[in-house]
């Protein structure tokens, strides 16, 4: 069988650096927590905004045209009762390109949080949907086609078919602490949770083999956000995503700079594991915030692909969903969105 080679690369590439087996693994977006249901579902319960956000990664472009990924999330808090206790809902779909594979992922959560203490909250949050993996095998050419070195798409291949199609559910769960008092009330916020996905290893093969699963990822993540004078923020934080015995781990920090309650600067950089340097640029004003980060790639491969490197654009918009008084108890504080009072930047 022939295939162009651009188009299966990509592919190649993803089950071999990522995995180390055929076995594949998820997208990492470089910012995270502008796809939080996709780092850990329980992140909706520090959200007091109806909010949407859009994402575009292109990774390891010159090859072929790379991995493209498109997202869109989607939170809202559906209701609240007296300040303590909150549900909320939330969509995620994500569409991935490799060459010839797609990868499409949509997924539904629901989560509850509940405050224990003043301005300290625990989330809880399940996700479930499902994904279906397709393959486009209309520019593949076969061996047994060619005749004395000419093409006939009429001969037959003689090759296994392979599913164009396969769709698999797919369930997770997400845990969060997080103390999110509102700025005339404390200097420091933080949080800490813990996720897991695909619990159930849901299987992708395009063969119709058992071997093709998808393995469990787990996750935890911490941070702090320091309200600092001068209108400046740092936001120290850190995740570890467990799949498929391979361990990545990425430490880093947001600075905002809030020129007023409408408007607001954000820089980030981040360092992962044996994998790349991450710089982030963001810009939030009223209701709309977009970020663009880049990964300058440390993999070996990069020796002898020069330029792997990774760009990612999120646009993100927030409406006020509830009342002053109910938002407090979860962070929030103003009936109109502030670019101060987030515990979780939007990019």
């Amino acid at each position: 069988m022939k295939i162009n080679i651009k188009n299966i690369l990509p592919a190649v590439l993803s089950f071999t650096l990522f995995s180390g087996t055929v076995n594949s693994q998820d997208i990492r977006f470089s910012q995270a927590l502008a796809n939080p249901l996709r780092l850990n579902p329980a992140m909706m319960g520090a959200n007091t905004d109806l909010k949407a956000t859009a994402i575009y990664r292109n990774q390891w472009g010159l090859i072929g045209k790379g991995y493209t990924t498109m997202a869109f999330s989607g939170m809202i808090p559906l209701f609240i009762s007296d300040g303590k206790g909150k549900l909320d809902m939330g969509v995620s779909v994500m569409n991935t390109k490799a060459g010839a594979f797609t990868k499409l992922d949509a997924a539904l959560s629901i989560g509850y949080s509940v405050q224990f203490a003043p301005y300290n909250n625990l989330s809880i949050a399940l996700i479930g949907g499902f994904i279906q993996n397709n393959i486009n095998t209309s520019g593949a050419t076969y061996d047994s086609q060619y005749t004395l070195g000419s093409y006939n798409a009429g001969n037959t291949s003689n090759e296994q078919t392979l599913i164009q199609k396969n769709s698999s559910p797919d369930v997770g769960f997400g845990l969060l602490w997080f103390m999110n008092p509102p700025r005339k009330d404390a200097k420091l916020n933080a949080y800490f949770g813990a996720s897991g996905y695909h619990l159930n290893e849901p299987n992708q093969s395009l063969v119709g083999s058992t071997a093709g699963k998808l393995p469990a990822k787990y996750s935890v993540q911490a941070g702090i956000k320091i309200l600092g004078a001068n209108n400046i923020d740092v936001s120290p934080n850190m995740r570890i995503t467990m799949q498929n015995g391979n361990v990545e781990s990425a430490i880093g920090s947001y600075l905002d700079y809030c020129v007023s309650d409408n408007f607001k600067l954000v820089l980030g950089a981040w360092y992962k594991r044996k994998d790349a340097v991450i710089l982030m640029l963001g810009i939030e004003h009223k209701s709309f915030a977009i970020g663009y980060s880049y990964d300058a790639t440390s993999r070996p491969i990069n020796t002898y692909f020069p330029g792997l490197n990774t760009h990612e654009i999120s646009l993100c918009y927030k409406l006020s969903r509830l009342s002053k008084t109910k938002m407090e108890s979860f962070g929030g504080g103003s009936a109109v969105p502030s670019v101060k009072n987030n515990l979780f930047n939007n990019f």
